[in-house]
């Protein structure tokens, strides 16, 4: 039988402080999403070189193989190229998850810690872009991170997870009104923040994320509950909303009218323009080369020979990347590095969706804010590349085997106490 319970409470208790650092810090100062991770490494190598027990389950397995295939991939697009070290750099973090997620499958983590520190987190970020914006004049807050994308889509996300928590603050007894209030706190900090930072590629996950929460909470039997949820925070929504209105709008008709321009006169200088034509001069080079794809060097010289011919428009050689997260992988993966890519965001996905309507509200929580991580990096790689910085990777992979880890726990405690009644 599978045992899930602390074998160290000092351990657990470790690691459930540095889980919440690493929430908690994220936005807070510069770096700060690496102090937690970087706790957490080393108590997940402790336990490595302690405890080789092995509770792994078949999805367990799958979600480690997954990581380790996306290693791979890129280190074997490595040696092929003969790419830069540097250009190993993000990928190497999805090694480095392994260990910590098995850590977290044996010591387990509080959620008290989890949804504390992503509330903190939230509310960090959103006294730092009210500072930017008001005392220093940004009218697009970056935080402490390269670009305002990258802060608005984060701050989203964690805005989202503080939302999935609801379902596990009902647990809390006497405290749950408590948890409720720091929780919906939380989830308008992230939005308002993701607004102000005006990072549009982030809004296109609200659908997506609608659809998880419908399919986790609608059911004939709790209908009334869920229309009551909604309809309190429903007019918080529609004030932000308002608050927001000019920019929202003028951000989506800047969009539009770009959009428009690329298609009609082939501009390709502006915002959205840029992008279009890095996509079609990406899609182009893939079809040439679409097993193995292409070293960074010599994509760029192939790029800069394209935008000589007039085949692609030379401003898409200032772009540091494709803006597009799928094509950036096959592009210097190969097939293979993006089917691996594909993967990783897909099967975790779906053994989230599994658990979305469990019985028990921690599973339920750690599950819905599993899955809304997973389609929301999804959505977030249509229109960035956002895996391809430290701040985007590190929150991406942590909090995927945070919230597997957790839900897993969750789901055994529950089984156990099944088995005990």
């Amino acid at each position: 039988m599978i045992t899930y319970s602390p074998p160290n409470h000092r351990l657990y208790l470790f690691t459930s402080f540095s889980t919440f650092f690493f929430f908690a810090l994220t936005f807070a100062i510069p770096s700060g999403y690496s102090y937690g991770f970087a706790l957490l490494l080393l108590a997940s190598l402790f336990y490595f070189f302690t405890d080789t027990r092995n509770h792994l389950s078949v999805e367990d397995k799958i979600l480690t193989y997954l990581l380790l295939a996306f290693f791979l991939t890129a280190i074997s697009a490595f040696f092929i190229h003969q790419n830069d070290v540097n250009t190993l750099d993000q990928s190497s973090r999805y090694l480095l998850f392994i260990p910590i997620l098995f850590l977290i499958l044996r010591v387990s983590v509080a959620p008290t810690a989890v949804w504390g520190g992503l509330t903190i987190g939230a509310l960090s970020a959103l006294t730092l872009a009210l500072w930017q914006r008001f005392s220093e004049g940004n009218l697009r807050p970056d935080g402490y991170m390269t670009s305002a994308i990258p802060f608005g889509n984060l701050s989203l996300m964690v805005g989202v997870l503080c939302i999935a928590g609801i379902a596990w603050s009902g647990t809390r007894t006497r405290y749950a009104l408590h948890w409720r209030i720091v929780l919906y706190a939380g989830f308008l900090a992230g939005l308002y923040v993701s607004l102000v930072s005006g990072s549009r590629g982030g809004w296109l996950a609200t659908p997506a994320v609608i659809t998880i929460f419908g399919a986790a909470f609608l059911r004939k039997g709790n209908l009334k509950r869920v229309m009551f949820n909604s309809l309190l925070i429903l007019p918080l929504l529609l004030a932000l909303g308002m608050t927001m209105q000019d920019q929202i709008v003028e951000r989506f008709q800047a969009a539009a009218t770009e959009m428009h321009e690329y298609a009609e006169s082939n501009n390709s200088v502006t915002s959205v323009g840029v992008r279009l034509e890095a996509w079609r001069a990406a899609m182009v080079s893939i079809a040439e080369e679409p097993l193995l794809g292409w070293g960074y060097k010599d994509y760029t010289a192939h790029v800069r020979e394209m935008a000589i011919k007039k085949e692609v428009n030379a401003s898409i050689m200032a772009l540091a990347n494709t803006h597009n997260n799928f094509l950036e992988v096959w592009l210097h993966q190969g097939l293979f590095g993006f089917l691996a890519f594909l993967a990783l965001l897909t099967v975790p996905f779906w053994f989230f969706c599994k658990r979305l309507r469990s019985n028990d509200p921690t599973v339920q929580a750690f599950a819905l804010g599993g899955a809304c991580l997973l389609a929301c990096f999804f959505i977030f790689s249509l229109t960035q590349v956002i895996l391809g910085r430290n701040n985007g990777v590190i929150f991406f992979g942590l909090t995927l085997v945070i919230f597997w880890g957790g839900m897993r726990n969750a789901e055994q405690k529950s089984v156990d106490l099944g088995r005990s009644t």
